[in-house]
């Protein structure tokens, strides 16, 4: 009973780090801080994915300014296919696989949670061939730990979709979701 104490609490210390929200420094529009961020412009040579709009470059719905004087180069995950991925094979940590961007504790944690998923799939039936006949007293307490972790992967898998959709899970580099519509940009780029 130790050890499964153990191995839940360091569990949950995990699925608390891992979990942990980072925050994305806001970007302002004057001219000051699109000089700071390095989007400042003379041609739409300078933006990479953009255009050069009155000396400041408007990145094309997708791309972000993710670090300084890399402008409009980072490519965003969509929302629709990390909400999707979550909603349907999250389960198994495939949209912390997908979000990922190669970064260890994204790819740790959908390890994670592919190995508490696949615990509670292979348990349930492991429960009721092996122990059911030979010792009925283990029963009880292996089904309540198999509840325990089906609960665990369950929630876990229901907290990570809806953090996709609230905008605060975001990929492996600390950048957005890409919206699921361009609420910044409504027009052409080069219309006036």
């Amino acid at each position: 009973m130790r050890y499964l104490i153990s191995i839940l609490i360091v569990m949950f210390i995990t699925l608390f780090f891992l979990g942990y929200s980072r925050s994305i420094p806001e970007q302002k529009s004057d001219l000051i801080a699109s000089r700071r961020w390095g989007r400042w412009c003379m041609t739409d040579f300078n933006c990479g994915h953009g255009y050069c709009q009155g000396y400041v470059c408007q990145c094309y719905r997708g791309y972000i300014t993710q670090r300084i004087m890399d402008v409009c180069n980072y490519e965003q995950r969509t929302k629709l296919s990390a909400f999707l991925l979550s909603f349907f094979l999250g389960i198994f940590g495939s949209d912390w696989f997908f979000l990922s961007r190669g970064k260890t504790g994204y790819i740790i944690g959908g390890i994670l949670k592919l190995l508490i998923s696949l615990g509670c799939l292979i348990g349930w039936p492991f429960i009721i061939v092996k122990y059911s006949k030979k010792n009925p007293g283990i029963v009880t307490v292996v089904n309540m730990v198999n509840v325990l972790i089906s609960l665990t992967a369950f929630l876990w898998w229901l907290t990570d979709w809806i953090r996709i959709l609230a905008n605060v899970f975001y990929d492996g580099n600390g950048a957005p979701l890409q919206p699921w519509r361009n609420e910044y940009q409504t027009k052409f780029p080069y219309q006036m």
